[in-house]
Order: structure tokens, then C-alpha cells, then sequence
């Protein structure tokens, strides 16, 4: 299986909601218009731009946009509703649409990568993801590498729903606990045990 990073991107580019955006122009985006194209500007000469506009804080979304994701890379973009988390795969290089270079509330999104959405654009729920995901889905920054969850991601991706995915997690998580009950360490039987006695139903 390739490996693939996977980043975390809010749908918030200069302070608006875009997820419809995102899903209709097939993009994801950060914000930051300051009046050019960046692709051929280096970490720290992009730092100087946006501190010009007091945006230097937002150098790590704009460099890991504009230089780190790379084609095929998984991103998850969770609305702003707290409920709808979307799935896509990045399939261009940065992209630079100068008629949103625009410091206006509604625009203000020129720095873009093309998606390709899975599940035919429709959101999964982030009550139904796996705890360590929903975990990484609190970060509050723009954007951020979650690459540590690519195993479970790819499992989410190749599955027809996620009920699936996780009846199989369940099913595995289940087999654990099954050999750690049969532990010569007593601890650990005793660990094994409280668990399934906390979720087994009376």
C-alpha cells in the first residue's frame, strides 16, 4: 500500500465558511490574499509577505498548501457544523486563482489544491469515526499533518460505509482482548476483564 500523508483542513479560509465552495469548485483553499502567486517563494520569503499583512502566524497553513501536500495526499475537511466531516484526495499542484485575492469578507481564498471528494461528496459523520480521529479533529489551527492515522483512513476509504470499518475494528478490538484475557500476566487479565465486564450488556 503507498503512503499517503493526510492533513487536516478547515473549510474556513479568511474567517468565512467555504465548505460549499469547496465541494462545488472541487478545492480546498487557505486564505491570506496578498496579491500574488506564491509557489516560487521560499519558507521564510513567505513569511515576509504575510507579515506584512500581519499574517505571519498563517505561514505554516500557507507553506504546507503551497509546497508540502502532494498529489494523492488525503485530506479531511470538517464542517464548521461540528457533525459533517468530508473526504477528498488532492489530484493538482497548487493552484493560484487571482479573482480571489480579494481582503473581502466571502473571498479572500486564492491558494488552492483540486479534490477529488470520496463518497460522491457526501460527509461522514464525526460521531462515527474512530476516538483517535475525532481526537485529532479538536485541533483548532487551519491546517495540520494527521498522517499518524493513515492506516485507519485507508481502511475508511476502502470500505463501502464506515459502519463496516468499524464492525471490523470491533471485531479485531475483540480478538485483543480474547488473547489478553489468556495472558500469563495477571494485570493484565484482570485489565482485560474490567473492560469487557464495563461494555458487555446484562
Amino acid at each position: 500500500m503507498k503512503r499517503q500523508n493526510v492533513w487536516l483542513v478547515r473549510p474556513l479560509p479568511h474567517g468565512t465558511n467555504h465548505m460549499q465552495d469547496f465541494l462545488k469548485k472541487d478545492i480546498i483553499a487557505v486564505g491570506y490574499p496578498v496579491g500574488k502567486e506564491l509557489s516560487k517563494y521560499t519558507y521564510n520569503e513567505l513569511r515576509a509577505i504575510l507579515k506584512k499583512y500581519n499574517w505571519e502566524e498563517g505561514i505554516g497553513n500557507v507553506n504546507i498548501l503551497v509546497h508540502l501536500m502532494v498529489k494523492d495526499d488525503i485530506v479531511l475537511v470538517p464542517d464548521d457544523n461540528k457533525k459533517d466531516v468530508y473526504f477528498g484526495k488532492i489530484v493538482s499542484d497548487y493552484m493560484y486563482d487571482s479573482s480571489l485575492d480579494v481582503d473581502q469578507a466571502g473571498l479572500g481564498f486564492p491558494h488552492q489544491r483540486k479534490i477529488e471528494w470520496f463518497f460522491n461528496k457526501k460527509p461522514l459523520l464525526r460521531s462515527e469515526l474512530p476516538e483517535s480521529i475525532k481526537g485529532s479533529l479538536r485541533y483548532p489551527g487551519t491546517v495540520a499533518d494527521i498522517t499518524k492515522h493513515n492506516l485507519i483512513i485507508h481502511e475508511i476509504l476502502h470500505h463501502e460505509s464506515l459502519p463496516e470499518v468499524q464492525t471490523d475494528l470491533r471485531d479485531e478490538a475483540k480478538q485483543v482482548l480474547l488473547e489478553l484475557l489468556h495472558s500469563n500476566n495477571e494485570e493484565t487479565r484482570l485489565k482485560a476483564a474490567e473492560i469487557i465486564m464495563r461494555n458487555v450488556p446484562y
